[in-house]
């Protein structure tokens, strides 16, 4: 009997290894609610994202949600009023630095979003980069900057930057 619970105590501790080798781990980089649902320019979001088991890739990417007033209020907004752009600045801990610009279109050609409304709001899931190398341990710099030509950017509720673990060594 004894030998037939070490057995079963030994499976049961294998297979909770395995199955926790094999999940995904989300981090939240950045997380952002608007006050008033406006986003000003030069409002920088700014946090640190430690990294303890290099090498790490990852997929990084954004939630967002917007309501109907996206992107703003303005009387003569652009015709592309579906454009959300921003730029992503990330800062390795060596000092390495990488910027990239995103642009999404969030309404169609009609000018109707491309998502569904829920509770009042449009949620997206946009991917950032995907298979990111984190190569060394320590703390990323993150840096989003609003890159909307209007002051504030109007109907964003809330932001978040995730990263996506895939695969650590």
């Amino acid at each position: 009997m004894k030998i037939r619970s070490n057995f079963f105590i030994s499976l049961i501790i294998i297979v909770l290894t395995f199955a926790s080798c094999g999940k995904k781990q989300e981090s939240t980089v950045i997380s952002r609610n608007f006050e008033g649902e406006t986003w000003g320019r030069f409002d920088y979001l700014e946090a640190d994202f430690n990294v303890v088991k290099a090498p790490m890739t990852a997929d990084l990417v954004m939630d967002i949600d917007i309501s109907e007033v996206f992107p703003n209020i303005y009387p003569y907004h652009d015709a592309d009023d579906g454009l959300f752009v921003i730029t992503l600045i990330i800062k390795s801990p060596d000092g390495g630095r990488r910027a990239r610009e995103f642009k999404f279109r969030l309404k169609d050609s009609y000018g109707n979003f491309k998502s569904e409304r829920i509770d009042g709001y449009y949620h997206y899931e946009l991917p950032l980069i995907n298979e990111m190398s984190f190569n060394e341990n320590g703390v990323y710099k993150f840096k989003i900057e609003n890159k909307y030509t209007k002051d504030p950017l109007y109907g964003i509720k809330c932001l978040n930057i995730n990263c996506l673990q895939i695969k650590s060594k």
